[in-house]
């Protein structure tokens, strides 16, 4: 049956899988970090050698929740970010793949008290991410199987100033922090090869903190997308994502950091159009549920936009 589902399709698919969605990393505050990984939807794709893409993310920030009760923000605050993304995907034999990205963000927050307003931005390079890929898919089966190794490098500005005063840390470029990842992937096809679905699961484990002892929660994501193939419009495919994301506390020294971590869940449409070698992807983000540690100001909706280029072998 699956021998059937034409290679197009599972390039396609290949393609969905690397865009269908955007993991952030940062802190574990604050609803979803602004720095984006979305190489790790997709496991290793034999035929390709070589894998770029070019992204651009937007989030707003205009809700605040106490737990999962929304409530008027004591400080009126908003904030939104954009986030641009490099990345390289290399394939190397059949089994092995390294998977490279960097990001460029601006971020920005207001706080709003009574007639008293007061706005902050930042912009540079985050914090770049390494992965080491693993392909374990068995031979001549509708299954793939995948898991890495990675770390985050503090590579973006943690110490941003304005009028000589430190901006909050998830306003900074960078977390100043080295941080481990462990990843995994599955993916398969159901009912007769029109539908594609994958698991992926990524987890973040903190190794330093920064240089005034700050160190980020451990962070958990699950996403879990499905891809329609037999769509009426050939080039056009549209992928569902859920995506879960838990997070423990920051901590400052060995005290818990108040208002970080907690639980987000969010859905993730898109639509990506392929035309070989290339790969248009759009997707929205909005949130479906969310559990604060504290008082905390969370994503309202978000939009990414990605160009993909693909090298075949």
């Amino acid at each position: 049956m699956w021998r059937s589902l034409p290679r197009c399709a599972w390039g396609a698919f290949g393609c969905l899988l690397l865009c269908s969605s955007s993991p952030l990393w940062g802190q574990a505050c604050c609803g979803p970090p602004t720095v984006s990984l979305a190489g790790t939807e997709r496991g290793i794709d034999t035929r390709s050698l070589l894998v770029l893409t070019l992204s651009y993310g937007f989030a707003r920030f205009d809700r605040t929740l106490d737990g999962t009760r929304l409530v008027a923000d004591p400080l009126g605050r908003t904030a939104f970010s954009h986030t641009w993304r490099l990345e390289g995907e290399l394939t190397v034999g059949t089994d092995w793949s390294v998977l490279l990205s960097l990001p460029v963000t601006s971020k920005s927050r207001r706080f709003q008290l009574d007639t008293l307003g007061e706005s902050y931005h930042a912009a540079g390079i985050g914090d770049a991410i390494a992965v080491l890929k693993r392909n374990f898919s068995p031979m001549l089966s509708p299954w793939s199987l995948a898991a890495g190794l990675g770390l985050k490098l503090p590579t973006g500005t943690s110490d941003w100033e304005e009028n000589g005063v430190r901006l909050p840390r998830d306003i900074q470029p960078g977390t100043g922090t080295w941080e481990a990842l462990l990843w995994g992937y599955a993916s398969g096809l159901f009912f007769d090869g029109l539908i594609a679905s994958a698991l992926s699961a990524t987890l973040r484990l903190p190794l330093t903190a920064d240089e005034l002892g700050y160190r980020n929660g451990a962070e958990l994501q699950l996403l879990l997308l499905s891809s329609w193939l037999d769509s009426p419009i050939p080039a056009l495919l549209p992928t569902l994502a859920l995506r879960l994301r838990t997070t423990g506390r920051d901590r400052l020294g060995s005290q818990p950091f108040p208002a970080t971590g907690g639980i987000w869940l969010d859905a993730l449409p898109s639509m990506t159009l392929l035309f070989e070698p290339f790969a248009l992807r759009w997707q929205g983000m909005l949130p479906l549920w969310s559990r604060t540690n504290g008082v905390q100001l969370v994503h309202s909706w978000g939009v990414t936009a990605e160009l993909q280029w693909t090298l075949r072998r």
